[in-house]
């Protein structure tokens, strides 16, 4: 699923509800018909991965020992990882093509490169639900399709929930399978891609004329019209 809409619509703040991270104000968050804030932080991270936007480390990390931290939840205190962890988080690294800078200090990388691992380190809790937050904000066009490729794949084949925020239409008309367009802090359209992304409603909620394309008739894509802006 992916939430869509202009800054400010309450994407990020409606991630953060879902992970845990923020108190409900009103109506609740359930995860499997149970309250969100009743899950303790260790089984919460074993059902949920959340990557924000940016994330700093003041330790000086290795990009395996990020990875390896997405397996803490499910390790006793102070236990070593084991032969299957290990598996589990070079796996994570080989999906989000980071296996060739493994050894390299986290914060010598690239603002693409460390969104990569930390996207490797979500991967690497084996969760249910894995809560992304414009993940492709600092990656190449490569790795945006790759990282698209890597959660339809999971969604489909190891029945991983997925949730993105983005601003990018193209890709999320192509890959996602629901969206919900967000203006405001509420809901101005939800469904299929073909039902929410119209020229529109795209108009009305992000403010900009576009013109839609039908690539091979089975999802939509878009290009800034002539006159898109208000200038």
């Amino acid at each position: 699923m992916g939430l869509l809409g202009p800054n400010g619509a309450g994407k990020s703040t409606l991630l953060r509800l879902m992970a845990g991270l923020l108190p409900v104000q009103q109506g609740s968050v359930l995860l499997v018909g149970k309250a969100i804030g009743d899950y303790a932080a260790r089984e919460r991270a074993k059902k949920i991965a959340f990557v924000p936007q940016s994330t700093h480390f003041t330790f000086p990390l290795s990009v395996g020992e990020i990875v390896e931290m997405g397996r803490h939840p499910h390790l006793g205190r102070f236990a070593p990882l084991s032969r299957e962890d290990r598996a589990i988080c070079e796996r994570a690294l080989r999906l989000c093509d980071g296996l060739e800078f493994k050894d390299r200090p986290f914060n010598e990388l690239s603002g693409g490169e460390r969104q990569r691992v930390l996207i490797a380190s979500a991967l690497a809790q084996t969760p249910e639900v894995l809560l992304l937050d414009e993940p492709t904000l600092s990656l190449d066009l490569s790795h945006q399709i790759l990282l698209f490729e890597i959660i339809r794949k999971l969604h489909r084949e190891e029945s991983l929930t997925v949730i993105v925020a983005t601003h990018d239409l193209n890709l999320a008309g192509r890959y996602l399978d629901y969206l919900i367009l967000l203006k405001e802090g509420g809901i101005a359209a939800q469904g299929k891609p073909k039902e929410v992304l119209t020229p529109r409603l795209i108009e009305k909620v992000l403010d900009v004329r576009v013109d839609r394309l039908n690539h091979r008739g089975d999802f939509p894509y878009f290009v800034p019209a002539k006159k898109a802006g208000r200038l």
